[in-house]
């Protein structure tokens, strides 16, 4: 009996642990990984793909006029209104840069401070 329980784990370990690791599979059996936030920002496969590629927010100076809020990105300070190598910065908020890319899509540069209160 013992020897029948021992083969039983062993099989049970081998698929669902060793086996997966060797073929590179993921094995879930369905269940969705509760860790794992459902509004995860999107990863890019390759750098050159990230539309915020070689920009780095490094600080941000906000006024109590909007207008007048500067934000340091690469080194260099930025306005709203200014270009960003063909980038141009719509909003300047505490804690974010928001950036209109080349193709009119709106991005959020966040402040690496900030940015575990992504929402």
């Amino acid at each position: 009996m013992k020897n029948k329980f021992s083969c039983i784990v062993i099989f049970i370990v081998f698929f669902t642990v060793v086996l997966p690791a060797v073929l590179d599979v993921n094995v879930s059996f369905g269940l969705k990984n509760p860790f794992i936030s459902p509004f995860k920002v999107k990863q890019y496969k390759n750098i050159e793909e990230n539309p915020l590629n070689g920009l780095n927010l490094q600080a941000i100076v906000s006024s109590s006029d909007a207008d007048k809020n500067v934000a340091i990105i690469n080194g260099k300070p930025y306005y709203i209104g200014s270009e960003i190598k063909g980038r141009i910065v719509v909003n300047i908020k505490p804690e974010a840069v928001i950036i209109k890319l080349r193709n009119g899509k709106i991005v959020k540069l966040i402040l690496p401070k900030f940015e575990r209160f992504k929402k």
